[in-house]
């Protein structure tokens, strides 16, 4: 009894502090706050990013190197001692020596020496692998972002869920204390018809095993009213309360549209297809680029080197600098079958991807039309519904005035209170699921 007034009072608390949103709002902010649907949207700048960096493959590219050589001190010493070489004459009679140092030989000589050099690399054609390369970076991009509109479907869906479970929940506990007060004073009744000796001692366990049914019940509604409305703030990033729908007003009705008509918006429309087709373009790529690998190749590369010196200097047009200008073509003859087997490879990954997209396609547009059907059924049990609890309504009214006539059993009274709670239920449980019927719908559209 006490974890019931506790429940009770959480909820009474939430519904009093807390502002409530409707259903389209709580999406919205679900699309602007999920951390799952921001992770996606953060795969997109990625991909958008690795699309820029593909394009730069056609930039030339420029780079400083510079190169200290650090001579130790005997070594150099060594090199730098300057020798005297005797000197002959044409009689073959020494005239003189001359001095020679092995250091003079290669010009300027010093213990740190610095080299410095410009390089630029452009290249022209390797393979067809650049404009590839961009391809395929501008198709993931496009996969990036079908998954993120397919996360947003999936988010959408999931806070209609649990949205409108709530309020169904909500709708049932109103019943439920409803039916609770109905079966007290059933019980109050029985009691005391007992007492007169009208009504047997079973008579009163029936309805005392009702009420205490009716009291767990309602206790675990308004568990899984809790629960839902943390999962689904979760998902809003919110905490606000969902805003009550009176189910009674809606007018659901069967969309005009047909089913071959929205399979064709499905089909062009829907984020999982549109990625599978990109899979497939993908696929076609890996395959023209493990053929680019048995073409020739052809990059340009300028080299400047400045001349050596102790100290770093980017001073240019020295005497002593010099370029070279280099076409670097390649053609590959043997690589030991690498390439062969590259593009066996993609060929048969291409084959893959074409038959895990045909039967993804089937497998999702036969849940499509699932979904649309299953509308046309849920709008059908609303109807269906409404006239049962009509029935169940008039039938209850008619055994209440019997029962307190003494006309009829206490089972019979029973099991029209039974009847009409049972037809309230079916009827509530019908609204909400026509509506989230809809919502199912909608997820396979963009």
């Amino acid at each position: 009894m006490k974890k019931t007034m506790l429940l009770a009072t959480m909820l009474f608390t939430m519904s009093i502090f807390a502002e409530t949103i409707t259903l389209d709002e709580s999406i919205n902010f679900a699309l602007q706050n999920n951390k799952e649907i921001l992770a996606e949207q953060n795969a997109v700048q990625s991909a958008e990013w690795q699309q820029k960096s593909a394009i730069t493959n056609w930039i030339p590219k420029a780079s400083f190197n510079t190169v200290m050589v650090q001579i130790d001190g005997e070594t150099y010493d060594s090199a730098s001692e300057v020798m005297e070489i005797p000197v002959f004459g044409f009689d073959g009679m020494p005239i003189g020596s001359m001095p020679f140092s092995s250091a003079a030989m290669g010009g300027a000589f010093y213990q740190t020496t610095f080299t410095n050099k410009f390089s630029v690399q452009q290249p022209v054609f390797n393979g067809g692998k650049m404009i590839l390369g961009y391809q395929l970076a501008k198709l993931a991009k496009e996969q990036t972002i079908y998954n993120l509109q397919n996360k947003e479907n999936d988010i959408a869906f999931q806070v209609a869920s649990l949205y409108l479970n709530i309020l169904k929940l909500q709708d049932l506990q109103i019943l439920s204390e409803k039916s609770m007060r109905s079966s007290s004073l059933h019980l109050k009744q029985v009691e005391e018809k007992f007492s007169a000796g009208l009504m047997k001692k079973t008579d009163v366990l029936q309805w005392q095993v009702k009420l205490q049914n009716e009291k767990t019940a309602l206790q675990e509604i308004e568990n899984n009213i809790v629960t839902l409305i943390s999962m689904w703030q979760n998902l809003i990033g919110k905490n606000e309360l969902p805003a009550k729908i009176d189910v009674a007003k809606l007018n659901i009705q069967i969309s005009a549209e047909n089913i071959e008509e929205y399979l064709i918006k499905v089909k062009s429309q829907n984020p999982i297809l549109q990625m599978l087709k990109t899979t497939n373009k993908m696929s076609k790529t890996a395959v023209k680029m493990a053929k680019g690998s048995f073409l020739p190749s052809l990059n340009l590369q300028f080299d400047y080197q400045i001349a050596s010196a102790d100290k770093i200097d980017l001073k240019l047009g020295n005497d002593d600098d010099s370029w070279n200008l280099m076409a670097m073509f390649s053609v590959p003859i043997f690589s030991g079958g690498t390439n062969f087997a590259n593009l066996q490879s993609a060929k048969y990954e291409m084959k893959k991807a074409k038959l895990l997209s045909k039967s993804a396609e089937e497998n999702l547009l036969i849940g499509a039309e699932s979904a649309f059907r299953n509308l046309q059924t849920k709008v059908q049990m609303v109807n269906d519904n409404k006239v049962a609890l009509n029935f169940a309504k008039e039938n209850h009214k008619i055994i209440n005035e019997l029962f307190e006539q003494g006309m009829i059993t206490n089972s019979e009274i029973l099991d029209a209170d039974t009847m009409l709670f049972g037809g309230e239920m079916s009827v509530v449980n019908a609204y909400y699921d026509c509506i989230l019927a809809e919502q199912e719908i909608k997820k396979y559209l963009k």
